[in-house]
């Protein structure tokens, strides 16, 4: 790749190089330009170690592969790692992609971070997942992509493993940014004034919303967010989705959040003349809360898994894409909402 003079740079004990010398084989395989300082010892030779590593490991290549184990904590390789995680702390975005070798924790490295496992992955396998990152990269899409065709186009044409998924995600992690104000503001119980003002005890106009809200969970239940449509757009196994149908239902997906917001959003926004109306209206508000939050927290589990993607698809992990519509009351809450609706009828 034109910016970076190696695709990886190998991070590794020298009691591991028995272990990491196949995969460094696959992936010259794989015309992955690989560094790997085991290789280059003419060019070290007469340089200050420090600073070299620490260009080797901060600047020449667009990933580092860490092979972790006490070995690699207790050696020289210590300077290799530092260099690489100031890497991956400057630059918000995967760099470091750790492998195991035995269970040693490695100073520096989040215990969130998705790693392979040699002891797991034949090296075969791990060094297709680095062709995979690899393609990754080069469609140059990630979470904040703005959704262009042209980037579309891109990420299909390199197909990284798991691409209709990280597509997917994009769509959703960003139509709920745009959301976020209005998402929390549901949760202040706020809304501009939008005009509407309720008279009499608004018997009718909350019976009315109980239908709408119902509607809305029901349309995207039984029609939008079905196991046909999801196959529809995602593919059966083995077979490549369509990027347009993904795209359209992670709109969906976003769509929907909005309209159950909006929903809310009226009532809230509804002035009231009479004090018992009003507060019955705040309560049936609160309907669309456990519905926001399972959207809005299974938009967040996307984005996470979407960061270690192909870790994940490379160590067997199934990627549940199924939307959560979980719309339900909790008693609590329909206690209080019944006894301010009996108010309403004295």
């Amino acid at each position: 790749m034109a910016e970076y003079e190696f695709d990886v740079a190998l991070s590794c004990a020298e009691e591991d190089q028995a272990l990491v010398f196949p995969i460094v084989q696959r992936l010259k395989d794989l015309d992955v330009e690989v560094f790997y300082d085991k290789e280059r010892q003419v060019e070290m030779w007469g340089l200050d170690l420090v600073e070299y590593f620490s260009q080797a490991y901060s600047r020449r290549a667009r990933y580092v592969l860490l092979f972790g184990s006490q070995h690699y904590v207790d050696k020289w390789a210590r300077l290799q790692r530092r260099a690489a995680l100031a890497r991956a702390l400057e630059q918000h975005t995967e760099y470091v992609l750790p492998i195991r070798i035995d269970d040693t924790e490695i100073p520096g490295l989040p215990s969130t971070i998705g790693y392979l496992d040699l002891r797991v992955h034949e090296p075969d396998v791990i060094a297709q997942a680095v062709v995979q990152k690899l393609a990754q990269h080069r469609a140059d899409f990630t979470a904040t992509t703005p959704i262009t065709p042209q980037s579309v186009a891109a990420l299909v044409r390199e197909k990284p493993r798991g691409w209709e998924y990280l597509l997917y995600v994009t769509v959703v992690s960003q139509g709920l940014a745009e959301l976020e104000s209005k998402y929390w503001e549901h949760f202040l119980r706020y809304a501009p004034r939008n005009g509407a003002v309720e008279h009499g005890n608004g018997i009718t106009l909350i019976r009315d919303r109980n239908v709408m809200l119902s509607e809305i969970i029901k349309v995207a239940v039984d029609t939008v967010f079905t196991a046909d449509t999801q196959e529809a757009a995602f593919g059966q196994p083995g077979v490549p989705g369509d990027p347009d149908r993904i795209v359209h239902l992670g709109e969906l997906f976003v769509r929907t959040f909005d309209e159950i917001l909006e929903w809310a959003r009226g009532i809230h926004g509804t002035s009231y003349a009479q004090d018992p109306a009003r507060v019955a209206a705040r309560i049936q508000a609160q309907f669309a809360d456990q519905q926001l939050r399972a959207m809005h927290a299974v938009a967040q589990d996307l984005r996470l898994v979407a960061d270690t993607l192909v870790e994940r698809l490379t160590a067997g992990e199934q990627i549940n894409m199924t939307v959560p519509l979980v719309f339900e009351v909790d008693p609590e809450l329909e206690r209080k909402f019944k006894a301010a609706l009996d108010k309403l009828s004295r």
